[in-house]
């Protein structure tokens, strides 16, 4: 009985500080920037800094907002780390953001960090992974309502296309990426 209510208040936990996160621009005092991701600097799951340059070797970039508590994010990993295989010599990048990482009330560490890690190697999800930080808050991800969420952003970082909501199949990807990445040569 211990163990299920640990479960419980776990779930409960990463519920509250993933609202908190998704509640952050409104208390910033700001509108998340609704065009994209154009400046910002934060971390990998490794680490490792990133900023919008992150974008900037491709035409476009997939990028995939998930959480490690979300079924449908982790089911979709597998076709987007082989999409990410397949596309990076075709100037297309994929990149995670990670919802649910975020620093651990102790000051100490990142609450979901080494569930993030593990994972991106088990699904084989091999590109970025990204740490939602307060400067990607002020983004357009300051307007993410679910996971997993989908947008394609240009060599600058700026939206193009629809978002997507839900998980899709590697043929449903392939499909976006073509358009996305044919609308941006022509």
């Amino acid at each position: 009985m211990k163990i299920y209510s640990l479960q419980i208040r776990n779930s409960l936990l990463i519920a509250l500080v993933f609202s908190l996160i998704l509640a952050m621009p409104v208390f910033a005092g700001g509108e998340a920037e609704q065009t994209g991701l154009t400046s910002f600097k934060t971390m990998d799951i490794y680490g490792n800094e990133a900023t919008q340059q992150i974008f900037a070797t491709n035409a476009i970039t997939l990028v995939n907002v998930w959480g490690t508590f979300c079924p449908p994010c982790l089911e979709e990993m597998p076709a987007l780390g082989e999409l990410a295989r397949e596309y990076a010599s075709k100037g297309v990048g994929i990149v995670g953001i990670v919802a649910d990482v975020v620093p651990n009330p102790s000051g100490i560490g990142m609450i979901n960090l080494d569930t993030a890690i593990q994972i991106a190697a088990q699904t084989k999800a091999e590109y970025p992974h990204l740490i939602i930080s307060e400067d990607l808050q002020k983004t357009r991800l300051g307007n993410v309502q679910a996971v997993p969420e989908t947008f394609f952003v240009d060599s600058k970082g700026k939206v193009i296309g629809q978002t997507v909501v839900g998980a899709r199949s590697k043929a449903a990807w392939k499909i976006l990426i073509e358009k996305h990445l044919s609308a941006v040569q022509k």
